[in-house]
């Protein structure tokens, strides 16, 4: 009897084993064949549309970028390095020149945006002085048939040309005091309502512009860039208005000094237990 019993709980054991391995088979199944699918849909949609469908990238984002715009770096490079290098190709093929200036903006900020996490992959941080001068300066990849820095795209294009100021919490430099990542690729079709979204989420959020018992201590990137703020709006302060209501609307309007400004925060925005380095 004893015999039996012992048995019928390995058998059990087995079975829940066994549902339980079949389950993850599947998931890693729906994943592969999700992927292979976004391949073949990518591919074609690069060969029949002059601008890039960033189809591949949003599908990486949502797939690897929390709510909390973390990003699990170990788990991309570890499970989908071959659709992001897929991706990271068509960026370097295409041809810019033939775009509206729409999809222009919006090939440079996914474009920027995949370079920096591509140099997350390849061991990169911006968390000491040195390390970003690697990151921002030194370290290029091929993008739209010539080799450029996350700084050349940064200043040299995206600030330079488009001189759009919603543009500075769009692009993100893989630190915890930059914008969120969003978990999903900017559009030409929404691109102006992902902007002021993008804008209006950091501008309100409260680990990085404060308004506290009638002060104001709002993040460094107002500061470094402010002359891209004034030239659209006047000032720093009238810029931020835009974006907030209520009480720091109120704030803001009966602000008499000057702004204060946050210590900015380097520290790499991957998930727990996902740094690479």
């Amino acid at each position: 009897m004893e015999q039996r019993k012992r048995r019928q709980v390995s058998r059990s054991t087995f079975n829940d084993f066994s549902h339980s391995q079949h389950a993850s088979y599947f998931t890693s199944y729906a994943l592969c064949v999700t992927s292979v699918a976004l391949f073949v849909t990518f591919a074609m949609s690069q060969q029949s549309s002059a601008a890039i469908d960033h189809s591949l990238w949003d599908m990486l984002l949502h797939r690897y970028v929390d709510n909390d715009g973390r990003v699990a770096y170990r788990d991309w490079q570890t499970q989908d390095l071959a659709s992001f290098t897929m991706y990271l190709k068509a960026l370097a093929e295409t041809n810019v020149d033939s775009m509206s200036e729409t999809e222009a903006k919006t090939f440079w900020i996914n474009a920027y945006n995949a370079v920096i996490i591509q140099g997350v992959l390849s061991g990169y941080t911006a968390e000491s002085f040195l390390s970003r001068k690697r990151l921002f300066e030194w370290y290029t990849l091929p993008i739209a048939g010539k080799e450029h820095s996350p700084d050349e795209i940064e200043h040299q294009i995206l600030r330079k040309k488009f001189r759009d100021p919603r543009i500075h919490f769009c692009i993100v430099c893989a630190s915890t005091s930059c914008p969120k990542l969003r978990p999903e690729a900017y559009v030409a079709e929404r691109l102006d309502q992902q902007l002021d979204d993008a804008a209006r989420s950091f501008i309100n959020d409260p680990d990085r512009n404060r308004f506290v018992a009638g002060k104001i201590a709002v993040s460094p990137i107002f500061q470094w860039f402010a002359q891209d703020f004034i030239e659209q709006a006047g000032t720093v302060p009238k810029f931020i208005l835009r974006f907030v209501a209520g009480e720091k609307k109120a704030m803001l309007e009966s602000l008499t000094g000057d702004l204060q400004y946050l210590e900015y925060n380097w520290t790499l925005n991957a998930q727990n237990g996902q740094r690479i380095s």
